[in-house]
This record gives C-alpha cells, structure tokens and sequence, in this order.
C-alpha cells in the first residue's frame, strides 16, 4: 500500500519513521518546504518524493499534517488529485470543526478525520521520532455514512505502526475528552507560570513544578488555533477548573481544615480509581 505524507513536521515526520520502521508499506513524502523533504528522503524515512498531485494519486492513504486551519483548505485545493476511493485523513488534535465541514463537500475519496495522540514540547522534522507513538492512541472520527471497511483500514494501518490503542468516535466526543485531557492542561500550565514568582523558583522547585509547568512550553500559533476552534468544550472545563479553585481558594480563606481535607481527599480518591 501506498501512504502520502503530507508535512513531514513532527507528527508527519514521526508517523513516516514510525511507518518505515514498523510496516512494510511504501512511503511517499511531501512537504511545503523542499529542503525537508529532500532530507527525509536521504534519511531514508520516505521512499519517493515528487510532485504533490503525481504523489495524491498513487496514495491509498494520505495523512494531511498541517495547523487546523489549514486542513480544509489543502484537502478541497487538491480534491480531483487524490485517488479515487482512497482515504484522505488528517492529525489533528480538534475534530468537528474540521470534519463537518469535509461532510458538505461532494469528494471521489473518503475523508476520515484521525488523532495519533502524542507529542513533545518541540516541533520540527529535526525532532520527529521513530517511537513518538509507542504506547499512544490512535483516534479516528469518521462521519456516519463513511463504509466500515474503510475505517478498519485506517484503524488497521494504525495496528500495524504500533500504536498501543485505537478508537473510534465521533468528532463532538473526540473534541469534549480532548478538551479535558490536553487542552485545559496547557492552559492550566500556561496559567501557572505566568505567576511573578515563576522566575524564581530555581533552589525551590522539584517535581510538582516540572509536572505542573512541561507543558506550558507551548507553540503558541497553533495551539491559539485549536483553543479556539474547540472554544466550547474548552471554556465548559475552564469554567470547572476555576470553580474548583475557588473551592480550595474559599476553605483555605476561612481556614476551613475539614472541608480543604475533604476536597483532598476525593481528589486523591478519584485519581485512584481513574489512574
């Protein structure tokens, strides 16, 4: 089978190592600057580069890696390029924007929207990784009427690479867990270091801070994007978080031990039982 990597950033350049490493697919490579490219080509990471229609052609699968915004556009750019009857997905960390708005588009492919889940505190080709996705889920979004067939290839390609969990959703469930489990954590993180202390925590900091604070370091671009393209699940934990806090801020102003012990206490017992 034929997989068209299209941006060989860090999730693009991650899932073509991955690829080559874990399956014995071809694996053909684009990206916006030629330079990058050229180099995974010498890496040996993708197997054939070329003009991106010739290459939306041959693919059976073709892996869209752009910023949000971006996606739409690319995909409805080069709708007649792509194989007839092939999958066009994308790496997305948002969903229903991107995947209702594919639904209202006549298109001789099948787009299903995905999210390998997993990342790091860098971008770039330079810093993309064979192993990014060992032990991470593989998400996919496909709309009501896309053939079961072609989400189990999807699903199954994501077996093959060796991602620990595959799931299939719809884009509003994907975009609420996420929301929860990503974004209000780096607006959590990015809220914590911006206290005038944070400049000096050197001698006084140890494991709570780097917890707390990784993953403020943050591609600000991008992330501005899918906040705001997920604004209303994003804002519905915002508002649980701060209410949280002003629980714990109201005991502890009223030095209120046993209600502050309480709280602790179904904290603790909740990530127990969740892990």
């Amino acid at each position: 089978m034929n997989v068209l990597i299209c941006g060989l950033g860090l999730i693009g350049g991650s899932l073509a190592k991955t690829l080559k490493k874990n399956t014995n697919h071809t694996v053909l490579g684009w990206n916006r600057t030629p330079s990058v490219t050229e180099k995974a080509l010498r890496d040996g990471v993708i197997d054939k580069t070329g003009e991106l229609e010739a290459l939306m052609a041959e693919a059976d699968i073709t892996f869209v890696n752009f910023y949000p915004d971006a996606i739409v556009p690319f995909i409805l750019e080069h709708k007649n390029s792509f194989k007839r009857d092939s999958i066009v997905t994308d790496s997305c960390g948002i969903k229903t924007k991107i995947c209702r708005e594919m639904e209202k588009h006549n298109l001789n492919f099948y787009f299903i929207g995905a999210h390998p889940m997993a990342g790091r505190e860098v971008s770039g080709y330079d810093n993309s990784l064979d192993n990014l996705y060992d032990n991470a889920s593989f998400i996919c979004t496909p709309s009501e009427d896309t053939p079961r067939v072609k989400t189990d290839a999807l699903v199954g390609l994501a077996q093959q690479m060796g991602f620990a969990r595959t799931v299939v959703t719809t884009p509003e469930h994907h975009d609420e867990m996420i929301a929860f489990t990503s974004q209000i954590a780096h607006v959590l993180a990015c809220s914590y270091v911006l206290s005038p202390l944070a400049p000096m925590h050197a001698g006084y900091s140890a494991g709570s801070y780097r917890d707390v604070s990784r993953v403020a370091r943050i591609n600000a671009e991008m992330w501005t994007e899918l906040f705001l393209d997920n604004r209303e699940p994003l804002v519905r934990e915002i508002d649980d978080l701060v209410s949280n806090l002003m629980r714990f801020k109201y005991n502890i102003v009223n030095g209120d031990g046993e209600a502050l012990t309480a709280l602790m206490k179904e904290g603790n017992r909740i990530k127990e039982e969740i892990g």
